[in-house]
């Protein structure tokens, strides 16, 4: 819930047309939007390594679902690191 409004709001930056002509603006915009549903997928499938009864014997089952339970880290990077280069590509400027 609490990646919500950043995901709509990001939706606002796909209006400015220079937006599109830069690699990294889109995967800033994707990776915002994206954070929402990664962190609900990420939720359920460390449950679901915990609970069902398939993975009871693999060795390292509390392992895997803590694995899932940081995927959102991925996209938590992917927007620093974007944001980041989009700030020292234009000299601190916006895209």
């Amino acid at each position: 819930m609490v990646g919500g409004m950043p995901a709509i709001m990001t939706l606002l930056m796909l209006e400015d047309p220079n937006v599109l002509a830069s690699p990294a603006a889109v995967t800033l915009v994707l990776s915002v939007v994206s954070f929402p549903l990664v962190c609900l997928v990420a939720v359920a499938l460390s449950w679901l390594v915990f609970l069902l009864p398939v993975f009871v014997n693999l060795p390292y089952r509390y392992l895997l679902a803590c694995g899932f339970t940081a995927l959102p880290l991925i996209n938590l990077s992917t927007a620093a690191a974007t944001l980041a280069w989009i700030f020292y590509v234009n000299d601190g400027m916006s895209w």
